[in-house]
């Protein structure tokens, strides 16, 4: 497997990702992980309540599921995508205020590639 370095999709550099969580099609909790730099958990809260929210939405509106979702938080930005088994949610440093990532196709890719190859093996994530 080799993954293209994250800059070239307008991610920051791995070490920036501070937690990785998975949730199933309906919004529970499946797996997290978090780093060394960032051990709170917290923010998982966060996405369950937006994945909540959201999936009373969809069953009383009759909305589309989201496609990504993005809140700022005072450690990073969380960035929340749908993918075909549930939701990702990525906790990610920002070194700006107002900086945030643009989430395209090459992005939702790469991360899905980084959930299912990458992230439990990788040093620097431990599963919560």
């Amino acid at each position: 497997m080799n993954l293209q370095p994250l800059k070239s999709v307008s991610l920051p550099d791995v070490d920036q990702i501070l937690g990785l969580a998975v949730f199933d099609p309906v919004g529970l909790p499946r797996d997290y992980f978090i780093t060394l730099q960032h051990e709170n958990t917290e923010w998982i809260q966060l996405v369950f309540q937006l994945l909540g929210l959201q999936q009373l939405m969809v069953s009383t509106m009759t909305l589309p599921r989201l496609g990504h979702a993005m809140m700022r938080t005072k450690v990073g930005n969380i960035v929340v995508i749908c993918v075909d088994q549930g939701y990702i949610a990525l906790l990610i440093k920002r070194a700006l205020p107002q900086e945030r990532p643009h989430v395209t196709s090459a992005w939702v890719d790469w991360i899905c590639e980084f959930e299912a190859n990458v992230v439990r093996s990788h040093p620097g994530f431990r599963a919560v």
